[in-house]
């Protein structure tokens, strides 16, 4: 049961990894938030074939969608968003089976599918209504299926905190950034490591003041 004390987050994990092994991964984060936030994984709808291999967040596991066949690559230019469309309505049914939720977060592509699904919410296409979103290693899609969410005059005015790794290999730093022209006012928190959601004390703080803030203005709760 939902604890209406709580801010409801549903979480996308990252390509190559699937809703368990990315709860496991956020122990630090969720233990830290616990008495903020109620998290809500869900699997991507994409099975990756075992010789598959592309860039992984983890071994094994699911896709959001693919820039090619069978494989997906962040920094690869294409044409190609196979499966894209059906990521996007399982979001939606999420929304609408496991939901309300107050916001949305998603790690790698995870991330990338977040910021399509707040695109697609401001452009009225979707039927959510997430109040603000967590991008932790999120980028662009280099897809050119989706430049056009990416084209609108109007950014996007939902809340949004992103979290950018210095070192990061995976989603370099300047890529992660590449993505926050078009939101109104980001949030940008960035940390020494690589391609994680990082669990400092300094990085605890700046967590539980955004989901604070968030649930004051969205939810009218004192957390």
């Amino acid at each position: 049961m939902a604890d209406a004390t709580k801010l409801r987050v549903l979480c996308l994990h990252g390509y190559r990894q699937d809703a368990a092994a990315f709860k496991s991964k956020l122990g630090g984060f969720r233990k830290a938030t616990k008495s903020l936030l109620d998290l809500v994984f869900i699997d991507a709808p994409h099975v990756i074939e075992n010789e598959v291999y592309g860039e992984a967040d983890n071994e094994g596991g699911r896709a959001w969608w693919f820039s090619s066949e069978k494989a997906f690559s962040s920094k690869e230019y294409t044409d190609t968003c196979r499966g894209f469309e059906e990521s996007v309505k399982a979001i939606e049914q999420a929304f609408k089976e496991l939901g309300p939720f107050h916001g949305i977060l998603g790690f790698s592509q995870g991330a990338a599918m977040t910021a399509m699904i707040l695109t697609l919410q401001s452009l009225k296409r979707i039927e959510c209504s997430f109040k603000f979103g967590v991008l932790v290693a999120g980028f662009r899609s280099r897809s050119s299926a989706h430049d056009y969410l990416f084209a609108q005059e109007d950014m996007i005015d939902i809340p949004t905190l992103h979290v950018v790794g210095e070192t990061d290999n995976i989603i370099p730093k300047a890529q992660a950034t590449e993505i926050l022209p078009f939101f109104v006012s980001p949030s940008v928190l960035y940390h020494p490591g690589g391609h994680f959601l990082p669990t400092s004390s300094e990085c605890k703080a700046e967590y539980i003041a955004f989901f604070k803030k968030m649930a004051s203005v969205h939810n009218g709760l004192t957390l």
